[in-house]
């Protein structure tokens, strides 16, 4: 699934360098929140752009791994905690007589209680 992931990074790296290429004479006015930058190439802007979202993405999946990490982690320590009590019930030693002796029979009086 990496390799897949890494392809797919680099096919649209290729795309987009093919596009840059294509456009690198072009120029245009390139607006960064309030800064305001002319004559900048638009292969520039392009890659700048790619590199960018890259790292944003790179930023949430990583925040995103560590969340589900961590809640691996806890589920892994419960699960442990669960399988310890388990093998103490288990080996706990059994209370009384195994099997059961059974219970000795009461006979009846003749006017009908017991």
């Amino acid at each position: 699934m990496v390799i897949f992931r890494v392809i797919l990074v680099l096919l649209a790296f290729l795309v987009v360098l093919v596009l840059a290429i294509t456009n690198s004479q072009t120029m245009t006015n390139a607006v960064v929140f309030t800064k305001v930058y002319t004559d900048v190439p638009v292969a520039f802007v392009m890659l700048y752009s790619f590199a960018f979202g890259a790292l944003c993405v790179a930023i949430f999946s990583a925040v995103s791994e560590i969340q589900l990490r961590s809640r691996l982690y806890r589920q892994r320590k419960t699960q442990d905690a669960l399988m310890e009590e388990l093998r103490a019930l288990r080996n706990a030693p059994l209370e009384g007589d195994y099997p059961p002796k059974p219970a000795p029979e009461q006979s009846e009086s003749p006017d009908g209680g017991i």
